[in-house]
């Protein structure tokens, strides 16, 4: 097996970037196939803090390549104030990725302060870029190879938005920047291809969660695209056999930045006490993420939906503060047992969870080095996470830092 897509099961912010960076230098390639500066993988390494929105995480070692996919939507203001500080010949950008333009954040903002149905985005201009895109009047990365039809484009896209900007203005703020850049774009679909032809190792990295997945998820508040590994054939551009291995990630309890509903969602002290301990704050937006105990109805339609083969467990160290841990096994609704998540939003926010009750544990974690170093108390959690879904925990995350990573290799210990 020379791929793996790592995908978020739940609502995003699911700590996919440490996980990513603790596997990417055993990678050759690390490619992003959706998604845009909405995303924030924070990362731990070399004795730094860095928080990835555009970038793959794989940046922060010097021998990868990384890929930003076609299935993208990608600004060059973020991208620009990214790259400083990384060596800008490990990337490759997709000629047939969409760009994100200033106005596309202003639209966004819009809509939010407008509509009566608030989504809650982080008003970067994604679902703008997207419709843009899905509107067949979008500008491709592959453009700024050429100022001039570059220039003419954007007075198109300009026109038909009806919004107000100074396109040459902008592009001769850019003009700097783009030639830095031009060089690295290029048909990924072919040199991934050819990489994985070449039996290089490939690492697919998602953004945002399954449960915000456009069709899948907490529909309409959800992401303007697939955060599946079902997506990445086609937001890549290669054969589905392609892709091979797929890592599931798994937060410890559950939590939501913005608006829609939250089966789990708890309140008051112990929501306080989680935020703090485990600093629930988007690193996109900065917002103080919701939180709820862990969701094992919801983490099953991920599942299924993924086909994830194996799983990683995050931020498990944050509960060893708290008496007793939840887990929602079922949902009732309108006086009805199920096991599915309901298609409408509002029958979402009905749903009732029933839950299994576990003590805790009470004691750190962070220092332990394997499975069965941690507590009794872990360790039964674990195991019933792991029946609830039916897939093997591979990775336990016990701390912020790249070495607080338990990996089993023996999965009934």
């Amino acid at each position: 097996m020379n791929t793996l897509s790592i995908v978020g099961l739940q609502f995003g912010d699911e700590g996919k970037g440490k996980i990513t960076d603790s596997l990417s230098h055993q990678f050759d390639y690390v490619v992003r196939y959706q998604g845009g500066h909405n995303a924030g993988h924070t990362v731990y390494a070399n004795g730094q803090k860095y928080v990835l929105h555009v970038l793959p995480t794989g940046i922060v070692h010097p021998h990868t390549i990384n890929v930003l996919g076609t299935g993208m939507v990608i600004s060059l203001d973020a991208l620009q104030k990214e790259l400083q500080g990384f060596n800008v010949s490990q990337l490759r950008i997709s000629d047939r990725a969409h760009l994100l333009f200033p106005f596309h954040q202003q639209l966004d903002a819009q809509s939010e302060q407008t509509t009566t149905q608030k989504i809650g985005t982080t008003q970067k201009g994604i679902g703008p870029a997207y419709q843009t895109k899905t509107s067949r009047i979008g500008i491709r990365v592959g453009s700024l190879k050429d100022l001039s039809r570059l220039k003419l484009e954007l007075k198109q896209l300009v026109s038909s938005l009806g919004v107000t900007f100074d396109g040459d203005a902008y592009v001769e703020q850019m003009k700097e920047f783009i030639a830095k850049i031009v060089p690295f774009i290029t048909d990924t679909s072919y040199e991934i291809y050819q990489a994985y032809q070449q039996k290089k190792r490939i690492l697919f990295e998602g953004a945002q969660g399954v449960m915000l997945d456009l069709d899948h998820g907490t529909y309409p508040y959800v992401t303007s695209s697939h955060p599946t590994p079902s997506s990445i054939p086609v937001d890549i551009g290669l054969p589905p056999s392609y892709i091979q291995e797929a890592l599931g990630i798994v937060k410890a309890y559950t939590t939501r930045v913005g608006e829609g509903p939250f089966p789990t969602e708890i309140f008051g002290e112990e929501a306080e006490k989680i935020r703090k301990t485990g600093n629930e704050y988007g690193s996109t937006t900065g917002r103080p993420r919701r939180i709820g105990h862990l969701d094992a109805v919801m983490l099953q339609h991920a599942i299924r939906m993924t086909g994830v083969n194996q799983i990683a467990i995050t931020l498990l160290d944050v509960l060893s503060m708290v008496d007793t841990i939840k887990i929602c096994v079922a949902y009732e609704l309108n006086g009805q047992r199920t096991q599915l998540v309901p298609s409408h939003a509002s029958d979402v926010a009905k749903l009732k969870p029933i839950y299994e009750t576990l003590p805790g544990w009470k004691v750190p974690i962070q220092d332990c080095k394997s499975f069965m170093e941690l507590p009794k108390e872990a360790k039964t959690y674990l195991h019933r996470i792991q029946s609830l879904l039916g897939v093997p925990i591979r990775f336990i995350s016990n701390g912020p830092k790249r070495e607080q990573l338990i990996e089993r290799t023996h999965h009934h210990d």
